[in-house]
């Protein structure tokens, strides 16, 4: 691990912006006909609380969807 990395801010402020944007996501997807998916709602909470970057949750995401 790179000890240079940037990692998420995880004062209360940026936790609460980052939990309101994945509830403004998830709303907008149940309007478009959301099914609740368990990975991705672990994934969600791994980076509300701080524990993955935009980036790394972007990696896991696609990952799910890759053809070996």
């Amino acid at each position: 691990m790179n000890v240079q990395s940037h990692r998420p801010d995880r004062s209360p402020e940026a936790v609460e912006k980052r939990r309101k944007a994945v509830e403004q996501a998830r709303a907008a997807n149940i309007r478009q006909g959301y099914v609740r998916d368990p990975v991705l709602e672990a994934a969600n909470a791994r980076y509300v609380a701080g524990d993955i970057t935009t980036e790394e949750f972007r990696e896991a995401m696609l990952a799910r969807f890759k053809r070996a």
